[in-house]
């Protein structure tokens, strides 16, 4: 099937924004989930289409584009490239800014930057098929 993705987030000062996309799509587990996006829109900005075409990266499977692992800097599995624009599986610290020794925070960059921690995220996936 079809599916569509829609990412809503919330900073600490209740601040709201939103980034869809309007084909979202994961491949198989012999590909290591491959992400495959469409089109964005959104108020949120688009860090997630730098991530495109990349694999899952988690601590014990390393497909990213970088030397290390990048799993292991910025603290959870996800579709990394060199490193990440966005990691909405990173630590969660409480009140935003976060000072670290890596931009390990649950960030999405072109909403408040590397260093700020978000305070809400939802990613929610609908099909498309007949709507």
């Amino acid at each position: 099937g079809s599916y569509m993705l829609r990412v809503l987030m919330e900073d600490w000062s209740g601040r709201q924004a939103q980034a869809e996309y309007n084909t979202f799509a994961l491949e198989p587990e012999s590909d290591f989930y491959r992400l495959q996006l469409g089109k964005y829109q959104g108020s949120a900005g688009d860090s997630l289409s730098w991530h495109n075409g990349r694999q899952f990266t988690t601590l014990d499977h390393d497909h990213d584009a970088y030397s290390g692992n990048c799993a292991y800097y910025q603290k959870g599995g996800w579709w990394y490239n060199m490193c990440a624009h966005s990691n909405l599986n990173g630590i969660w610290y409480k009140g935003g800014h976060y000072r670290s020794r890596y931009q390990d925070g649950v960030y999405w960059a072109e909403f408040r930057g590397g260093a700020y921690s978000i305070r809400k995220v939802v990613m929610m996936i609908r099909s498309t098929q007949g709507s």
